[in-house]
C-alpha cells in the first residue's frame, strides 16, 4: 500500500473538525499521513485538533499565519513527500472507503487522477451528485477534494492553488486536468460528503466574484505556456461558458445596478476570445434551462435575461 498524503486546512473549525478527523481515522486505508494546516484560526481549533489527534501517530498539526485557503493548501503540499495526495475541507467528512476506492480506481486504471461522486450535505436533505461524463461534468464543479492525485501532478508542473483569490478550484483543477493528458478514473459511489455552508462564497456576492476571470485566464495563460492551447481549446471555451457566461452573470444578477449593459459586457468577454462559443459540444452537456439560457444569450436577448435571472434567484444552483 503506497503512502498517501492527506491535507486538510483549517480556520474556525472548533465545531466541525473532530467529525473530519474521526472520518480519517476511520479509513480502511490505514497507510497515510493527515497533515492539518491551521491557518491562522482564532477559536479553539488548535486544541480540538491537538486532543483529537494525540493517540495517532499518522497525523500531524501544523500552524501558519492566516493566508487563506489556497495559501493553506499550498503550504501542506510543500510537505508531501508520499506519490499521493488529496485534500478534504475541515468542515466536511469522508466515507469509510474513501481513500481504499481512490487509490484502487487510480492504480487499476493508471490514472493520474481519481475522483469519487460526492453528496451535498444540507440541513434538511441530501444531494447526490454525479458524473456522466469526465470533463464537462468535472469543471463544472472543479474542486480540489473529492479526488486522489499523483502529487508529481502538482510538483513536476509547479501547479499550486493561487493565493489570495475566490475560486481557486478553479484556477487549479484545469491545469491538473490537462497535464494529466485526460487519465482520470471516476468511482461511482458519494464517499465524500460536502457539507453546505450558507456563509461560504458560493452564497455570498460582492465584487470577489470576478475573481473567477483571473482564474479562467490563468488556465490559458498555463495551457500557451505548455503548448497545448489548441490542444485544449474546445475545454477551455467550455470553462468559460459555464464560468463565465452562466455562473458570473447569476452571481452578477445579485449586485446592485445589475442590467442588460453588465450582461452583454460579460458576453463580449467570452465572444472576443471564443467567437463560436455557442457551437462548443459541452453546452449539450447541461441541462435544458442552461441550454435555451445560452442559446438567448448568443441571441443578444439581454433583457430577457436580465428579467428571468432576478425571477429565478432561488432557483439556480451554479456552484
Amino acid at each position: 500500500m503506497d503512502k498517501i498524503s492527506i491535507i486538510i486546512p483549517c480556520y474556525n473549525m472548533e465545531k466541525l473538525v473532530a467529525k473530519c478527523i474521526s472520518s480519517i481515522k476511520d479509513q480502511s486505508y490505514t497507510n497515510f499521513e493527515a497533515i492539518f494546516v491551521d491557518d491562522g484560526s482564532q477559536d479553539r481549533t488548535k486544541e480540538i485538533i491537538e486532543e483529537n489527534i494525540k493517540d495517532d501517530a499518522r497525523m500531524k498539526y501544523v500552524y501558519k499565519e492566516n493566508g487563506g485557503l489556497s495559501s493553506a493548501r499550498n503550504f501542506g503540499l510543500d510537505m508531501v513527500t508520499s506519490e499521493y495526495v488529496c485534500f478534504i475541507d475541515s468542515d466536511d467528512y469522508i466515507e469509510r472507503d474513501f481513500l481504499m476506492e481512490l487509490y484502487n480506481s487510480l492504480i487499476e486504471n493508471n490514472s493520474d487522477i481519481s475522483v469519487c461522486y460526492f453528496n451535498r450535505v444540507y440541513e434538511n436533505k441530501v444531494e447526490l451528485n454525479k458524473f456522466k461524463s469526465v470533463f464537462y461534468n468535472l469543471v463544472r464543479f472543479p474542486a480540489a477534494w473529492n479526488k486522489l492525485y499523483k502529487t508529481s501532478l502538482f510538483k513536476d508542473n509547479d501547479i499550486y492553488f493561487p493565493p489570495g483569490k475566490w475560486f481557486e478550484d478553479l484556477g487549479t483543477f484545469p491545469k491538473l486536468y490537462m497535464m494529466s493528458n485526460k487519465r482520470i478514473s471516476i468511482v461511482e459511489k458519494p464517499l465524500y460528503q460536502y457539507i453546505q455552508n450558507p456563509t461560504s462564497i458560493t452564497h455570498t456576492f460582492d465584487e470577489r466574484i470576478y475573481d473567477s476571470y483571473d482564474m479562467v485566464k490563468t488556465n490559458e495563460d498555463f495551457a500557451r505556456k505548455n503548448n497545448i492551447f489548441n490542444e485544449y481549446y474546445t475545454e477551455l471555451e467550455f470553462i468559460n461558458i459555464y464560468h463565465t457566461l452562466i455562473g458570473t452573470v447569476y452571481r452578477s444578477s445579485f449586485l446592485e445596478g445589475f442590467d442588460e449593459d453588465k450582461v452583454k459586457e460579460i458576453e463580449k468577454r467570452v465572444s472576443d476570445n471564443y467567437p463560436d462559443w455557442h457551437k462548443n459540444e459541452g453546452i449539450r452537456e447541461l441541462q435544458l434551462f442552461y441550454r435555451i439560457y445560452l442559446k438567448a444569450l448568443h441571441h443578444k436577448q439581454y433583457r430577457l435575461i436580465v428579467f428571468l435571472l432576478k425571477l429565478l434567484h432561488d432557483k439556480i444552483n451554479v456552484s
